[in-house]
C-alpha cells in the first residue's frame, strides 16, 4: 500500500494513485488505527481506536493520509496506513475474538437501556431480584449475565480488569470516575463510581436515587472533571 501513495509527477496522477483505495467500497483494518476527529496528525480530538480485522466502509477519500470512515456510530478519520483494500466480492475472514467481545458488548448495553426506568438505585444494595442495585453492583449483575465475573465495588472491578487510557475506549468497556467525597483522594482512592462505556462518548450506569439507571455524556463538563481511569474486561 505504500508504493499507493509515492509522490506523482502531477496532481491529477496523484488522485488517481490514491482514487485505488477509495474506489474499494470497503477496507479491512491490518493494525488499530486511531478514529479521529480530524485528517490531520496531531489535531482533534482522538474517539477511540478500531480493532485489527475490522471492515469499514470507505465513506471519503479525504487525503493522502486518511480517509474517511463509520465505526461503532461514530464518524471520523483513520490512517491509510493500517488498513487494506477489500476487492469487490470478498469478504476479509472474520476475527473471531473481535466479534465475540462486540457481541457480549452489545448484549450488556441492551440489557442496562431495557433497565432503565425499572432499576432502583439504592446504595449498598446488590439485589438482582427486585432490581435494586448501586454503580458497581449494577455492572457486576449485567456482566454476570454474560459469563463475566466481577466483584462488588468499583475500585475492585478497576484491578480486575486491564487498564487502557480514555482515546482506547471501546463500548463495553467499563468508565471509572470520582465523586465529590473521593475528588481529593489519590491514586485507585481517587474511583468512587463506575459506569460503561456505550461508544460515541456516552456511559450508562446506575447514577443515584434521584436518576436510577441514566445515559450521560463522558464530554460533558462534570463527568470530564471526574474522569479517572478506564479498564477493559471484556476480552
Amino acid at each position: 500500500m505504500k508504493t499507493m501513495f509515492k509522490s506523482a509527477v502531477c496532481t491529477c496522477v496523484g488522485v488517481m494513485l490514491f482514487s485505488g483505495l477509495a474506489s474499494a467500497s470497503s477496507v479491512v483494518t491490518t493494525g488499530y488505527p486511531y478514529l479521529k476527529e480530524l485528517p490531520y496528525s496531531g489535531q482533534g480530538d482522538i474517539y477511540g481506536d478500531v480493532p485489527k480485522g475490522t471492515k469499514l466502509e470507505v465513506l471519503e477519500n479525504t487525503n493522502k493520509y486518511y480517509i474517511k470512515v463509520r465505526y461503532d456510530g461514530q464518524t471520523g478519520y483513520i490512517s491509510t496506513k493500517y488498513v487494506d483494500n477489500v476487492p469487490s466480492g470478498t469478504t476479509p475472514a472474520d476475527n473471531t475474538s473481535n466479534a465475540g467481545w462486540e457481541k457480549k458488548a452489545d448484549r450488556i448495553i441492551a440489557d442496562a437501556k431495557r433497565l432503565i426506568g425499572k432499576v432502583e438505585y439504592k446504595y449498598g444494595e446488590n439485589d438482582p431480584r427486585n432490581l435494586e442495585f448501586d454503580c458497581s453492583s449494577f455492572t457486576k449483575y449485567l456482566f454476570a449475565k454474560q459469563g463475566i465475573s466481577l466483584r462488588w465495588g468499583a475500585r475492585i472491578q478497576y484491578k480486575m480488569g486491564t487498564p487502557i487510557s480514555k482515546s482506547q475506549l471501546r463500548k463495553g468497556d467499563l468508565v471509572f470516575l470520582s465523586t465529590s467525597k473521593t475528588a481529593k483522594l489519590s491514586g485507585v482512592n481517587e474511583i468512587g463510581h463506575v459506569a460503561i462505556y456505550m461508544g460515541n462518548n456516552k456511559i450508562i450506569h446506575a447514577l443515584n436515587p434521584k436518576s436510577d439507571v441514566t445515559i450521560s455524556d463522558l464530554n460533558s463538563s462534570w463527568w470530564k472533571n471526574h474522569y479517572v481511569a478506564s479498564a477493559r474486561v471484556i476480552k
